[in-house]
């Protein structure tokens, strides 16, 4: 009886024994860290004058402002190689609110009588016509064409309520702008 026994313990150990190491998959991890990245050419600031516009030109929300402003960002010392062909472009600034995810809330963070209310800043990428995502990584590649190249975008402002609940005031904004080479 202890034989039997002996042989029913063992035959369960080697079963259980057997199916806690089991590989089910393997997970590979690739990379490759970079020495050069490019680089905005002329500092890392650009300043960008959107222009003067009177309120009422914002009749309804969702309305833009009449001239779109060309945001050309020149970039140098870009890697050429054929491992990273391209980016992509996260841009990180507060957005008006959670309806309004992608557009730029003016003030640069500041509550203040002297900022606009009811207007932001909208980017749009020049070649696609698609808008430029907030917080978040952008779907639009960016091939790299070689150490020098522009990325050509288009600003301007968007109202996001009626003209009669839109105030006046400064309507600068600042975006902090990451390149991601994956």
């Amino acid at each position: 009886m202890k034989m039997k026994y002996k042989a029913i313990v063992s035959g369960l150990l080697l079963a259980l024994a057997g199916n806690s190491y089991a590989i089910d998959g393997r997970i590979n991890f690739t990379g490759e860290i970079i020495k050069t990245a490019c680089v905005i050419n002329g500092g890392a600031d650009k300043d960008i004058e959107l222009g003067h516009y009177s309120a009422a030109q914002f009749r309804n929300a969702g309305d833009t402002s009449p001239q779109l402003v060309d945001v050309i960002l020149p970039l140098t010392n870009c890697p050429v190689t054929s491992t990273i062909p391209n980016f992509h472009i996260w841009l990180e600034a507060p957005a008006v609110d959670s309806s309004h995810p992608n557009l730029i809330q003016v003030g640069k963070g500041v509550v203040s009588a002297d900022i606009a209310k009811g207007v932001g800043i909208e980017i749009i990428d020049a070649a696609s016509g698609s808008i430029m995502p907030l917080n978040r990584l952008s779907d639009i590649e960016y091939p790299i064409t070689g150490t020098s190249m522009n990325i050509n975008w288009k600003a301007y402002y968007r109202s996001y309520v009626d003209t009669v609940d839109i105030e006046e005031g400064l309507a600068e904004a600042s975006v902090d702008i990451t390149l991601d080479y994956r």
